[in-house]
């Protein structure tokens, strides 16, 4: 057996279930996100009692699964009928399970699998819906629904909400030149690309956005006008959500509000203040050691920011911050948002410029 076990292929996972029901798009996608560990024998894949929210499955090699006392032992062998199910799948583990020869084990978050099957199952659902329009729509709405799956955002939405986030969407198509949204106007729809490019600017080009880009949150979450115009530049197709049904199914799903008090026990245990306020503001007043990145600059300067750490938004009402946030979390960013600003808090811990 080769001591450096190989990348996931998605053919291995069709093996297994559920995974065999999943589509080839999302195969090919959890192939990336799923890890093979070689396993020497008389080591513990898990012990009984554990919580480590991770699903295995048994590639090569031979696996014992050890219950309480009175319990039989189950021995599990690579390409049987029983290995093609998730070993002591239970959380806490009920069991504990060694390796008994030389095994290779493939291991899956379950969130990232519950999300995986959750979107792929009601997807299926919609698109064996009975038509309503014609094939070249059908196989449009097939499209669409397969770059959402792909989209951080929408990666968010608790299961419950999926299939009404499905139904609430709008399919779009959009001419090369057509504005989408115009700078100065109220927000009213929140936008996905799913085939086409387009540009952001306000006096000057501030951005260009491809298939699987998403604009038009900043103005739904701060309630305020948009801050810029986004163009199309050539043919393609949008995905729309309507302002009511943006905040309810992905707005509030992907915010993070922490109290002050949990704010500050963040901070000094790592976290770190981001204030998304003007430079001005910042210099006027701030929290101590808090790291100033303007809302309307997080797009361009985002990369400044480190992903491996956490950091609490805040502004002066939590208005600009939880659309910063919206915006960071949907790049991959760990952010929380301070409830209610720094309005809330007391003078004493702000740090006078």
């Amino acid at each position: 057996m080769n001591d450096t076990p190989s990348a996931v292929d998605a053919a291995q996972l069709k093996e297994f279930v559920p995974l065999f029901s999943l589509s080839q798009e999302r195969l090919r996608e959890l192939a990336v996100l799923s890890s093979i560990e070689l396993i020497k024998p008389g080591v513990h894949l898990f012990h009984e009692g554990d919580v480590d929210n991770q699903t295995m499955y048994l590639l090569e090699g031979q696996v014992c699964l050890q219950g309480g006392p009175g319990d039989p032992e189950q021995l599990i062998v690579s390409g049987s009928p029983e290995a093609r199910h998730a070993m002591g799948d239970n959380q806490p583990r009920q069991s504990s399970a060694v390796a008994v020869s030389e095994s290779l084990v493939l291991r899956i978050d379950n969130n990232v699998l519950d999300y995986m099957i959750t979107w792929d199952q009601l997807a299926s659902l919609e698109q064996h819906a009975p038509a309503t329009a014609g094939a070249d729509e059908g196989s449009l709405r097939s499209d669409w629904m397969n770059r959402m799956l792909s989209a951080l955002p929408f990666r968010s939405v608790p299961p419950a909400n999926v299939r009404r986030l499905l139904k609430r969407v709008e399919t779009v198509r959009a001419r090369q030149g057509d504005v989408v949204v115009r700078q100065g106007k109220p927000g009213d729809y929140y936008y996905l690309i799913t085939e086409g490019e387009a540009r952001v600017t306000q006096q000057v080009e501030l951005a260009r956005l491809g298939t699987g880009a998403s604009f038009g949150e900043e103005a739904l979450i701060s309630d305020s006008e948009r801050n810029a115009t986004v163009t199309m530049t050539s043919d393609g197709v949008l995905v729309r959500l309507s302002k009511q049904d943006f905040s309810e199914l992905l707005k509030e799903p992907l915010l993070n509000w922490v109290s002050p008090g949990a704010a500050r026990g963040m901070v000094n245990n790592g976290a770190f203040w981001l204030d998304v306020r003007h430079a001005k503001e910042y210099a006027h007043y701030r929290l101590p050691n808090a790291t100033n990145l303007p809302l309307h600059e997080l797009r361009q300067r985002m990369d400044e920011l480190d992903k491996d750490a956490c950091y609490v938004c805040y502004c002066k009402t939590g208005r600009r911050s939880s659309a910063a946030a919206f915006l960071l979390t949907r790049a991959g960013y760990d952010a929380r948002i301070l409830r209610g600003g720094l309005q809330v808090l007391p003078p004493l811990i702000r740090n006078l410029g």
